[in-house]
């Protein structure tokens, strides 16, 4: 099927009367808003049983990991301006709900690079995220750890190409991340900062990106020419739905990438009768999207 026709199947879509206001953007957008108070929360939470001596460092590392992984959704839902339709409120908790994985970074920066991968989705030179899915296997895995390297890469390959005040929010940004380690590594609690938050947060990040990209993106694919093809589906068993938050619908969100996460069932329950069966790819939790 051709790109003009699967455009055209996607446009009926978001036209359909019944799904109208799943496209409204809230005033907050409380489950998003929940995830940001419970992971900021939990994070810190965690951080005093384990400075209390009430929690081990194996426990330590794993619940501070997934409450990093769960806290990447409000910056998401932000970067595509879904946390609230006040503009100023979506971008300030969109750069809070960041400070967990991604320290320094802010909601507008996010959002060139993010909405970057959305537009060139699979395509090699230019799609941010396509190491994350193309690398060696060892690569790989480095990518999604330090994907604050990659990304930073590929920004200073674009320099000259951004906004000055963009520019100057990405290098205070950048001073912000190196004093958080330096601070954190010259400190009497450097052990305690290693084992809370730096070991958590690229195990948060390593979760992230293999849940939310390695296993929905078909690799060779562009959205450019395959809209549809180009991003799959993962079964909906319950425990997969919980741990993506929305994402294994991750076809319904580059599809409609300001849709709210919590509303892409609604939109799939029409899609699916829409979109041709054999244009939908099915993957799993284990390995990545198959190419047919």
């Amino acid at each position: 099927m051709e790109a003009t026709a699967q455009r055209k199947i996607i446009h009926g879509i978001r036209k359909t009367p019944e799904l109208q206001d799943a496209f409204q953007v809230p005033l907050l957008a409380l489950p998003t808003f929940l995830i940001l108070i419970l992971t900021l929360a939990g994070f810190g939470i965690i951080t005093s049983f384990y400075l209390a001596g009430e929690l081990n460092v194996i426990t330590l590392v794993l619940i501070n990991s997934a409450i990093i992984f769960f806290s990447f959704t409000p910056l998401h839902e932000a970067t595509h301006r879904s946390f609230s339709r006040v503009m100023w409120l979506n971008d300030l908790l969109g750069t809070l709900s960041a400070q967990l994985i991604l320290p320094g970074f802010n909601t507008s920066l996010y959002r060139f690079l993010h909405i970057t991968h959305h537009q060139r989705t699979g395509e090699s030179q230019s799609d941010p995220d396509e190491r994350f899915i193309s690398a060696p296997l060892f690569n790989r895995v480095l990518n999604w750890a330090f994907l604050d390297i990659l990304w930073t890469r590929y920004y200073l390959s674009v320099w000259s190409e951004r906004p000055q005040g963009e520019r100057v929010r990405f290098c205070a940004g950048l001073f912000f991340y190196i004093s958080v380690f330096v601070i954190g590594f010259s400190s009497s609690y450097a052990l305690e900062f290693l084992c809370a938050f730096v070991v958590p947060m690229f195990l948060g990040r390593i979760i992230l990106v293999y849940l939310f990209a390695y296993i929905h993106h078909v690799q060779g694919v562009e959205q450019r020419s395959d809209p549809i093809g180009a991003t799959g589906m993962i079964d909906t068993h319950t425990i997969n739905r919980f741990l993506l938050l929305g994402q294994s619908r991750h076809l319904i969100h580059h599809l409609y990438p300001g849709l709210p996460w919590y509303r892409y069932d609604q939109v799939w329950d029409v899609a699916r009768k829409e979109i041709p069966a054999s244009k939908i790819k099915w993957g799993g939790l284990l390995g990545r999207m198959p190419i047919n």
